[in-house]
């Protein structure tokens, strides 16, 4: 063999090699220590806003709307409710999320979204998209569980009519 060919296959596997570790992303073992996400349409305001964190007091606090456009809700959350949140996390494999998402096409309406979630190591995962959205459910059972969990909550904020 020529000492080309040799060194065309070491820069092409060791490209190969690289893209592969770098492609492979994997969940944060770090404690989970807060969540973001909202949705927004053409209309002012939030269709959607969520946000786990923790309080003064460092217990983990959840405000949420518990419907579109609806005011903020408030509830402390148990360590089992927390967990829940990583579980579909996990499930959903949210920390494959690309950093952005966008139409193929031009869209001049529509929606778009935000997710953040940051760990106690201080790794984060941050997605966002305009009228573009990742393959699965997480954002949705993500949603969905914020306003199950704030359904006995204490409302937090008045939104004028």
């Amino acid at each position: 063999m020529n000492k080309s060919y040799l060194s065309v296959s070491a820069v092409v596997l060791g490209l190969l090699m690289m893209w592969m570790g770098c492609a492979t992303k994997k969940m944060p073992e770090a404690e989970l220590i807060g969540i973001r996400y909202t949705n927004t349409g053409t209309m002012a305001g939030y269709i959607f806003e969520g946000e786990m964190m923790k309080d003064v007091n460092g217990e983990m606090v959840l405000r949420a709307m518990k419907e579109s456009y609806g005011p903020l809700f408030e509830k402390h959350l148990s360590a089992d409710e927390v967990l829940h949140f990583r579980q579909i996390m996990e499930e959903e494999k949210m920390y494959e999320y690309k950093e952005r998402y966008l139409p193929k096409w031009e869209v001049l309406d529509g929606e778009s979204w935000m997710f953040t979630a940051k760990f106690a190591d201080g790794s984060s995962i941050d997605t966002h998209g305009s009228n573009a959205w990742p393959q699965g459910n997480g954002l949705e059972r993500i949603r969905s569980y914020m306003e199950q969990l704030v359904q006995d909550g204490v409302q937090i904020e008045v939104i004028d009519e």
